[in-house]
């Protein structure tokens, strides 16, 4: 009570310094900064900067190992982009392609999924709008989706020799496992196709030193590929890659879309998606088949996969197989994918898609695109049998030379511990310093302890 009965009497005062302050601040704010004052909205430039950006660009690794950076609009879907890159490729068979990016995760394994052409690339890729222009451009693989059956039905040379890399790719990096006969042809038809005739004069004996063509690559494979490449003489380069895709073709693992799974036992296997139905894999070792002919529909549910089979003339009930996958992503990336595989081998044009209906539960998705049979009759009439195009070749890795005891005792004594070497890796060739070299063991012969310890 005392402080509001002070207040009153002391209010005109205390008014009167306020006023006095705020005309001095005037005064000192004037004086000092004169016409040099100004302000500047931090904020409202960044929302101004983003809402400039209306453009999205992205890179795309081709299959010749270029790679070709692409503009679309900010809320463009994945069509478009797949538009402009088969328009800079020139191709016409495109149905059997696709786009491929590395979901963000926090696992190890990195699991690629296929960009969807109806919804926006921005959402799938999950970039965000304030992120544009700040960051790396986002990187997505141009690769082969549907593995047509048989070469022979695609119909420009063109369309083959992209899907030759993509199987040469696959052969060099192990996912398409083969015996090393079976690698050893394959890679001589590669050959046949970069290099032409074998040449001994050209060529030699050693003209494989920098080239990788198969997995575990040694002296007695590469005599071997020699052997056989020059058994291809005469064979045009479309020749030799017909050949190429016509022996790949039998392979277990060609045009198998693997997912990771579980059966009932808990047992690790892999779920394969192909043009002729489901394959089940054990330690890279095809176990069982289901066509699609047997299956009679196929289901998810969180993070289980479920098929359900054609009852034989013995059964009284169809049978229902479980599978467990890691996660509900997984599943249903499993599920899309025997999707869009059923629609496009075995259906002449794609079911047209239902109406969305909030009472309905579950996921309505069906493959958008044109089917095998669509592809192949509509190439018929627009192919380019004349087309000419110039082919990449392939990469080449210096090989690691193997230093002789001489050469490592010298580099001892002397001390020098930057000199480099070439150490081949799957990503190119990487330099190691010399000083973690070990003196190589030949046949019949210990290595010395000495050389060992100055070595290191």
């Amino acid at each position: 009570m005392l402080l509001f009965m002070v207040l009153p009497s002391k209010l005109p005062n205390f008014v009167h310094i306020c006023l006095l302050q705020e005309g001095m601040l005037e005064g000192v704010s004037r004086r000092a900064f004169g016409a040099s004052s100004g302000t500047y909205n931090v904020r409202a430039s960044e929302l101004a900067r983003h809402k400039a950006l209306k453009t999205l660009r992205v890179q795309v690794a081709l299959l010749d190992d270029s790679t070709q950076v692409f503009e679309i609009e900010k809320r463009a879907k994945g069509q478009a982009l797949l538009d402009l890159v088969f328009n800079h490729l020139e191709l016409i068979e495109r149905d059997f392609f696709g786009l491929q990016y590395i979901e963000p995760s926090t696992s190890s394994d990195n699991p690629r999924r296929w960009l969807d052409p109806l919804k926006p690339v921005k959402k799938q890729l999950r970039i965000r709008t304030k992120s544009l222009g700040t960051c790396g451009l986002p990187v997505l693989y141009f690769r082969v989706k549907f593995w047509v059956s048989d070469p022979g039905k695609l119909t420009e040379e063109y369309t083959r020799y992209h899907v030759f890399l993509q199987l040469r790719r696959d052969v060099l990096e192990g996912r398409l496992g083969a015996q090393p006969s079976t690698a050893a042809l394959l890679a001589s038809y590669a050959l046949q196709s970069e290099l032409g005739d074998y040449s001994s004069d050209e060529h030699g004996n050693t003209y494989l030193a920098d080239m990788r063509l198969v997995p575990n690559q040694c002296e007695d494979l590469e005599k071997k590929i020699l052997e056989l490449h020059k058994l291809h003489k005469g064979q045009s380069p479309a020749d030799a890659e017909f050949n190429f895709l016509d022996h790949a073709k039998r392979l277990d693992l060609y045009g198998v879309d693997l997912h990771k799974a579980r059966d009932s036992t808990n047992r690790e296997i892999h779920l394969g998606v192909t043009a002729i139905g489901l394959v089940v894999f054990q330690n890279a070792i095809k176990i069982n088949t289901f066509s699609w002919a047997k299956i009679v529909k196929i289901s998810f549910k969180r993070k289980q996969f479920f098929i359900q089979l054609r009852r034989e003339l013995s059964e009284n009930y169809d049978s229902v197989l479980g599978f467990n996958l890691a996660s509900y992503r997984a599943c249903k990336c499993l599920w899309k994918s025997c999707v869009e595989h059923h629609t496009f081998f075995r259906l002449h044009t794609p079911r047209t898609p239902a109406r969305k209906n909030l009472l309905t539960l579950g996921s309505k998705f069906r493959y958008s695109g044109r089917t095998e049979f669509q592809t192949v009759e509509d190439c018929k009439r627009r192919a380019r049998v004349e087309r000419t195009f110039v082919r990449s070749p392939s990469k080449r890795f210096a090989r690691q030379t193997v230093p002789t005891p001489s050469d490592l005792g010298s580099e001892a004594r002397s001390g020098s511990g930057s000199s480099l070497r070439h150490v081949l890796t799957p990503q190119g060739t990487k330099l190691l310093p010399s000083k973690v070299l070990r003196p190589p063991r030949w046949p019949g012969v210990r290595p010395n302890p000495q050389m060992m310890r100055q070595a290191a």
